[in-house]
């Protein structure tokens, strides 16, 4: 049976919003990956949800991503906290949770407004991570300055829906850079959902990278 501990205080905190602060401040409880299986509505877990809260599945879904919204990606939190794990967290551990995240945010299934930022910051701190050197080093970074405020992530534009089409994107660690490079037009007909096919190739370049 899945560790429903996470969902549970999800739901809590959806129900009572006055509590976020308090959980924002405090560990990441257990049982994180069932939640976010459940914010993407994988069948078998929503199930098992229902079974375990006795609540209905729109409630759950709400609550998990409530959950990942306000908690994991809360403004400055560090790359193990967006990617909803603790640092003693095994780097498969890593690689699943950072594959739901995107599952979550594909926009074949989210239809957040806010998909674009939150797919910046979930790639920024797996780009810390996904190597043995690179999480040394961000731990090391960690440990020497404490887990404060990280002003790259939290500088993006809030709107990045005028982020122009990139062809010859081959690796991840390209994106951001021309991200930060290109900066995005601004002008008064930008469609509402333009930027769709560029978030949709940067999932599908990092889902690539899990499959290695």
């Amino acid at each position: 049976m899945s560790d429903a501990t996470a969902l549970k205080m999800a739901i809590d905190l959806m129900l009572i919003p006055s509590r976020v602060r308090l959980a924002k401040a405090s560990p990441l409880p257990d049982g994180v990956p069932f939640l976010l299986q459940v914010a993407t509505s994988d069948e078998e877990a929503m199930r098992e949800a229902v079974e375990l809260t006795g609540k209905p599945r729109e409630t759950l879904q709400g609550a998990a991503i409530f959950f990942i919204e306000q908690i994991l990606l809360r403004p400055g939190a560090d790359s193990y906290h967006i990617l909803g794990a603790r640092p003693d967290a095994s780097a498969a551990q890593l690689r699943q949770n950072l594959a739901l995240l995107l599952r979550w945010l594909h926009p074949d299934v989210s239809e957040n407004a806010q998909s674009s930022i939150f797919i910046t910051r979930i790639t920024s701190a797996w780009d810390d991570l996904k190597t043995p050197d690179r999480r040394i080093a961000y731990d090391m970074r960690r440990n020497g300055c404490g887990a404060g405020p990280d002003s790259r992530r939290d500088a993006w534009p809030a709107d990045m829906s005028a982020i122009p089409e990139y062809r010859n994107v081959d690796l991840y660690e390209n994106v951001t850079a021309k991200m930060a490079m290109d900066a995005p037009a601004q002008s008064g007909g930008v469609r509402q959902r333009s930027g769709d096919s560029f978030l949709h190739r940067v999932l599908m370049l990092l889902m690539g990278e899990l499959g290695d």
